[in-house]
């Protein structure tokens, strides 16, 4: 069985407990009402978990980075600045720069630390709950306790969905499989259990020198998969699969409009099928 199949059945029965609190983590679900606050994030990671910590009648949250976009080649238009405009709260990660780019210095503005991790790997994630749901709580202290109800709900709903990919990994048999990978990529390939033995950076910055040393390594240790990060070059590590005859996988670093645990399946399958082919 496909894990979309498992992770729907399992979707379903924690969206039924979660109906009436309005858990979920899709991160474009947006239903702007005058009467709503209006909460908009740099990006789709961090506008899923707005959407999963705060009670939908009362607050509407949007991403302004578009999923498959590089946070480092954004350019911001005219309706991003708009829409900023009208935000009672801005939350953005530290070090996005263009965020800055877009003149708006009178709004309250959360930069979230992501210390240090990619918060598309399910342990980080919900590390990254927990963050935000502090951070909003003393923004919305009326609805702290809210809050909190919220983020054990959407703590459980990651980790039984997280489960259901895992244990699709594990019966694949693919634990152990040796990769080079985009560096954005590395947390959560380790999460799947694959050997990460190189890592290299955007597709701009590989010198012809890293790509020899690569292919050295590739061959060595008889990597069967490379892995491109869709946002930084999803053809970065193209000439390297094709050199050292590995199949070239490209990953996305955001939530897709389908939410969180929707991307981290289409992932894992991608990884899956391509490790089991021959």
């Amino acid at each position: 069985m496909k894990i979309w199949a498992t992770l729907l059945l399992i979707l379903i029965l924690i969206g039924s407990m979660c109906h009436l609190t309005g858990c979920s983590d899709k991160p474009y679900e947006s239903n702007v009402n005058a009467s709503k606050r209006i909460i908009m994030t740099s990006d789709t990671i961090l506008s899923g978990m707005a959407i999963s910590l705060l009670p939908q009648g009362r607050y509407s949250v949007e991403a302004m980075l578009p999923p498959g976009q590089c946070p480092g080649h954004y350019d911001v238009k005219i309706s991003d600045i708009e829409r900023l405009k009208k935000a009672d709260l801005i939350i953005s990660f530290s070090g996005m720069h263009f965020m800055d780019k877009t003149g708006i210095s009178d709004k309250k503005h959360l930069f979230i630390d992501a210390g240090g991790r990619n918060w598309m790997s399910p342990d980080a994630y919900v590390y990254g709950l927990d963050v935000l749901a502090v951070r909003l709580s003393e923004c919305f202290p009326e609805d702290k306790n809210v809050i909190e109800r919220l983020k054990k709900e959407a703590v459980l709903k990651i980790k039984e969905g997280a489960d259901v990919i895992s244990q699709s990994i594990k019966k694949a048999g693919i634990s152990g499989t040796p990769v080079i990978a985009s560096s954005m990529q590395k947390e959560p390939l380790e999460w799947m259990g694959l050997r990460v033995v190189a890592e290299y950076g955007r597709q701009e910055a590989i010198s012809a020198r890293e790509v020899v040393d690569l292919v050295e390594k590739g061959k060595k240790e008889s990597v069967k998969i490379v892995v491109d990060n869709l946002q930084s070059g999803p053809d970065a590590g193209r000439s390297i699969a094709e050199t050292i005859r590995a199949k070239h996988v490209v990953l996305t670093n955001f939530p897709s409009e389908n939410g969180y645990l929707a991307t981290l399946g289409k992932n894992a399958e991608a990884i899956i099928d391509a490790a089991m082919k021959r």
